[in-house]
């Protein structure tokens, strides 16, 4: 037997963990069915294969240049030899959409990322505008939770005296200020890149408990799923921030029941009460 040992990105191997859990498979048996159908051929005609059931639909994308993509357009052109524009931009739509999501929005919001990596490398504070608030913070790294396609900005609020998560697209990077991070707890700081959890939710335990239906959603539902601890009966133990559990489990509505803790039951109740009062 050959054994085959291979180092990847760590997003390629939380992609590749989800789709065994999610698809059913092991990883022996995905690997090897990679290897088959990529070994000679290294296309997924996914799209090819469908349209044995008809015609794809199409849809028009059409904007205008702006000034300066104007200016360079026909060199633009000439450079890439191209003969037909609608199949270059084809080509280029294609690129950018064959990538993650939230490899998407590393890409639509560069300018940002590129100087919070700035004062990252530089020790440095930043500058930062967060849902209408201006405040100074200590940037530590850029990270997406292992289930979700969302990236974020972990640091700390000095005017809050935490740490905190915000999110990459929703953030305004002012400017890189010109005062040094003052050195905090690099083990727990480490520890939170390792166990990423953009709400922060490390050691809160939520009880609930789920249907049989309950317990399908769980494994449907990925994005942000939260770290299941243990499981008794129909009763799981889920290591969670409370903002978390209410956004996830909302979805699974009279599937899941959340038990503990008792402030979270009672807010979650109350805005069930308030959802009735709209339907009376």
């Amino acid at each position: 037997m050959k054994k085959i040992r291979v180092t990847v990105p760590e997003d390629i191997w939380r992609l590749m963990k989800n789709d065994i859990e999610e698809f059913g498979i092991n990883n022996n048996k995905l690997c090897n069915y990679i290897l088959e159908r990529f070994k000679y051929n290294r296309k997924m005609d996914v799209e090819k294969l469908l349209e044995t059931q008809g015609r794809p639909l199409k849809k028009i994308i059409q904007f205008d240049l702006n000034v300066s993509n104007r200016e360079i357009y026909y060199d633009v052109l000439k450079a890439n030899e191209v003969d037909i524009e609608a199949e270059y931009f084809r080509e280029l739509f294609e690129l950018y959409t064959s990538k993650f999501k939230y490899q998407r929005e590393i890409f639509i919001f560069e300018d940002r990322v590129k100087m919070i990596l700035e004062g990252i490398k530089e020790k440095k504070k930043i500058k930062i505008k967060y849902l209408k608030r201006v405040f100074n913070v200590e940037p530590y790294f850029i990270k997406r939770e292992e289930r979700g396609d969302e990236n974020f900005l972990f640091c700390y609020d000095e005017e809050k005296k935490n740490y905190a998560n915000f999110k990459l697209k929703e953030l305004e990077i002012i400017s890189i200020l010109d005062e040094k991070i003052k050195g905090k707890d690099k083990k727990y700081i480490e520890n939170v890149r390792k166990n990423f959890d953009p709400f922060l939710g490390n050691g809160n335990i939520v009880k609930v408990r789920l249907t049989e239906e309950g317990d399908s959603l769980l494994k449907s539902f990925t994005n942000y799923r939260p770290k299941l601890i243990k499981k008794e009966g129909d009763i799981y133990y889920f290591e969670v921030a409370n903002e978390n559990a209410k956004l996830y489990f909302r979805q699974f509505s009279k599937e899941a029941e959340i038990l503990e803790p008792k402030s979270l039951r009672e807010e979650i109740k109350n805005e069930y009460l308030e959802v009735l009062e709209l339907y009376k």
